[in-house]
This record gives structure tokens, C-alpha cells and sequence, in this order.
């Protein structure tokens, strides 16, 4: 009843009133969002110059990112000694390209993993392919490649569409509406792409055919090009770590086990490069 008489007050007033009124409650709502954002703006980390910081979505389960460009670039950097620092937040993306991961540097901002070891090569006076023939280096660029353009997107669809316990959507505790939301938006970006407009059955033989010609090339040998691991088998070793162990419902890893050396190949990396990789990765996504 209080309610209604203040509803039907509300009504008697002149317009003259109601835009005096709104206007001081616009301006007070845009006093306090105003002071959360120079509260937040004074409380951001400040990095010491020339230092490299990668934003990404965060640890995920089993895994140091549910992203393989995030895993590309620390591994990338622990295995050349460069230091970092991480910077987690789900949601934000890069200003030039709305996506992650992407780096910061010097107040620069700098997407895409590939561009940012191209960037930061140049920057920090470090060759990306050293030690390499050049048939090496086109030989790794074609597997990255296929790995980055087209495993990439068998391994999206499979843990994100196909996958119908929903296993890495409700890895965020998101809300239905939002899982919604989230598949149909990811289900048009791969029928975009073209790799959504296959059965799961052609998904998982495109996948498979990748990680055979892939397992074919890598044989007995350590690393992609012997002992040494190179860029390469870091863009690599991003997309197959995603593919064994953050598939989650997905046909992933049963695909993987067709293929034992490059079971071994992932956990040979991981050993190499990421000795803490079971303090950092998190069984829920942080």
C-alpha cells in the first residue's frame, strides 16, 4: 500500500520535477561508478619498465590455461629464460582484437601470441628460430599451423559444443541462460569458420588425422627437431596439452591415446618446462 501511494506521488509530479529528479539520481549513480573506477584504476599493479606481462582468462583445471596461446607463450619464455609476470582476469580481452591472451609492455598493448614473440624478438634481441635450418623452420611452421588453424578448432568444438555434459561450461558455475548464451555464440563462430558444419564422427577423423600425421613426423625423437625444443613444439605442445588434459566430456584424449609418442611428448614438455605445473594449475577454473 506505502508503495503504491509513492508510485502515484511520483505520477503527480510536474515533468519539470522528474528531470531535476533524474538527473541528480544519474548524477549520483555517476559519482559512486566514477569513484569504484579511481579506486580501481590507483590499485592496479604497476610493473617495473620493460617488463613483460601476459593477460590471459586465468588457471584452469589440469591445465596452467584453459587457452593453449597463454600455454604457448609462458612455455615459449621458460624455455628461453625470459621473465614474466601473469595477470588473470576472465573477461577482459585485448582492446585491438577482443581476444586473449595479449601483452602488455611499456604501456603497449600487443595481441596475438604469434605477433607478441615477433614483437618481443625484436624488443629483447632474441632469435626465434635459432639453432634451426630453414627446412626446419618450414616444416614447424606447417605443423604450428595446422595445429593452430585446424586442431585448434576440432578440439573447440569438441569441448565446447559436442561435449553434452557441458563439462568446461560448468567449470565457471554459469547460470543456464549463460551457457546458452556462450554455445550458441561459440557454435556460430565455428559453423563461420566451417569446421562446425561437420558431424562429430568427420570432427573426430579431421582430428585424428592431424595428431597421426603429427605423431608420423615426431617418431622417437625428443622434441620436434631432436633434443632441443624450438618455438615450435611450444605452439604445439599449447594445442595438445588442451587436447589430453582439459578436453574434459570430450573425445580428446581417447583420440590422443591412438598416438602413445605424443602422450610422452606432452608430458616430456611438461617436465621441461613447467616443474611447478601441479602448484599452478588449479581443479577448478580460478
Amino acid at each position: 500500500m506505502a508503495l503504491s501511494k509513492v508510485t502515484d506521488m511520483i505520477a503527480d509530479l510536474s515533468i519539470g520535477v522528474k528531470v531535476v529528479g533524474g538527473a541528480v539520481l544519474a548524477g549520483a549513480v555517476f559519482s559512486t561508478v566514477w569513484k569504484r573506477f579511481k579506486a580501481f584504476q590507483t590499485s592496479r599493479k604497476v610493473y617495473p619498465r620493460d617488463t613483460i606481462v601476459i593477460n590471459q582468462i586465468g588457471r584452469g583445471p589440469y591445465v596452467p590455461s584453459l587457452t593453449p596461446f597463454a600455454i604457448k607463450l609462458e612455455t615459449y619464455f621458460r624455455m628461453e629464460g625470459i621473465p614474466y609476470q601473469v595477470k588473470h582476469k576472465l573477461g577482459r580481452k585485448s582492446k585491438k582484437t577482443g581476444k586473449v591472451p595479449f601483452v602488455e609492455y611499456n604501456g603497449e598493448e600487443i595481441p596475438d601470441s604469434e605477433f607478441i614473440l615477433e614483437f618481443l624478438s625484436k624488443e629483447k634481441n632474441f632469435d626465434l628460430n635459432e639453432g634451426l635450418t630453414v627446412e626446419q623452420i618450414g616444416i614447424g611452421r606447417a605443423f604450428q599451423k595446422m595445429a593452430e588453424e585446424n586442431t585448434y578448432w576440432c578440439f573447440m568444438m569438441d569441448r565446447g559444443i559436442l561435449d553434452e555434459t557441458n563439462a568446461v561450461w560448468k567449470m565457471f558455475n554459469l547460470s543456464r541462460l549463460f551457457v546458452f548464451l556462450g554455445k550458441y555464440d561459440l557454435k556460430r563462430t565455428l559453423w563461420d569458420h566451417g569446421i562446425g558444419r561437420y558431424s562429430s564422427e568427420q570432427i573426430r577423423h579431421i582430428m585424428s588425422e592431424d595428431l597421426k600425421s603429427l605423431s608420423y613426423y615426431l617418431g622417437s625423437k625428443k622434441f620436434l627437431f631432436g633434443n632441443k625444443a624450438s618455438k615450435f613444439d611450444c605452439a604445439i605442445f599449447g594445442i595438445l596439452a588442451e587436447i589430453r588434459w582439459a578436453s574434459f566430456g570430450g573425445f580428446g584424449p581417447s583420440v590422443m591415446k591412438e598416438y602413445p609418442n605424443l602422450f610422452d611428448y606432452c608430458e616430456r614438455m611438461k617436465d621441461t618446462f613447467w616443474p611447478d605445473w601441479e602448484d599452478i594449475i588449479r581443479r577448478d577454473c580460478s
